[in-house]
């Protein structure tokens, strides 16, 4: 039988993440004297002490850090647990929480969307867009099961943060056909003419700069757009060339862009990949996700 109440534990664990019994009592709705008696009971129960004091701040023994990381675990995955269970009692539905990067091209989106309801189609999809930051700490959260991006994403924690390559897929430029008539030659034609570029914390941005670089090209860069729909948009409206993969620019009619010639010799990729999170408590859907769902390269 465990020696103590999970209750005390979880305390323990929301005063060890703020470093304040003043703090964590706020986030639990209780008195301080009544949290610190709780904390105290459970280190009396395991003859250990978890915290000491540096000046008015509490600071974690050795003891304390070990306790900590097993609570985290424990947390985790008890929050894993009731999501999953949560989910699959909700009338049979299964819920699958998608972060996507501004800089994913909706086309590819919608793929993975289709891909998901097509063999769960009783599943809820909640979809939201920000930074790689923001989705990272979503992500070790439990707030998402699954974030897709152009590039891996460094993680600053111990964490087991996994990434599947599912897509490598050509970069073209492409521009409005009154603009495309000018370009005969490429990387040539490029050197002083517009284009739309990606922002700097795009792959595709860092791919195609060093590829102008090599070849000595210096572009008049109109606007850099995270959002590569808008950039597309532009494009279409003859205010610049813009570098699409080739699924995308596949996907718009030809009267309104339409993909330079000389584009097969760029060698230029977009690489897209799925983030995960390595859990105790696999989620059904994104392992059939990372199991079978790829682009066409």
């Amino acid at each position: 039988m465990i020696p103590f109440n999970f209750h005390h534990l979880y305390y323990f664990y929301t005063v060890a993440k703020h470093g304040s019994v003043t703090k964590a009592a706020k986030e639990l709705k209780v008195s301080q004297p009544a949290l610190s008696s709780q904390i105290k009971a459970l280190q009396d129960c395991l003859n250990v002490r978890f915290f000491e004091k540096l000046g008015r701040k509490l600071v974690l023994t050795e003891e304390g850090h070990s306790a900590l990381a097993y609570a985290k675990q424990i947390f985790d995955t008890g929050k894993e647990f009731a999501d999953r269970l949560g989910d699959h009692s909700q009338k049979g539905r299964i819920k699958v929480q998608i972060g996507v990067l501004d800089s994913i091209p909706k086309i590819l989106v919608n793929s993975l969307l289709k891909f998901i309801l097509k063999h769960e189609p009783e599943a809820l999809i909640q979809l939201q867009e920000d930074t790689s930051e923001q989705m990272m700490s979503r992500l070790k959260d439990h707030l998402l099961d699954i974030i897709v991006a152009d590039t891996p994403i460094q993680s600053s924690s111990e964490e087991e943060i996994e990434h599947h390559l599912i897509a490598k897929i050509p970069i073209v430029f492409c521009a409005h056909p009154s603009l495309a008539k000018k370009l005969k030659k490429l990387p040539r034609d490029l050197h002083h003419a517009p284009m739309i570029f990606p922002t700097a914390d795009s792959r595709v941005y860092q791919s195609v700069r060093e590829y102008l670089a090599t070849h000595k090209i210096t572009p008049k860069i109109v606007a850099e757009i995270q959002d590569i729909e808008l950039a597309r948009l532009m494009a279409m409206e003859g205010l610049g060339i813009v570098p699409l993969n080739r699924l995308l620019a596949a996907s718009t009619s030809t009267d309104k862009l339409v993909a330079l010639k000389g584009n097969s010799k760029n060698d230029l990729y977009e690489s897209i990949y799925l983030i995960t999170k390595k859990r105790k408590i696999s989620h059904p859907v994104v392992v059939r996700i990372i199991r079978d769902f790829r682009l066409p390269g």
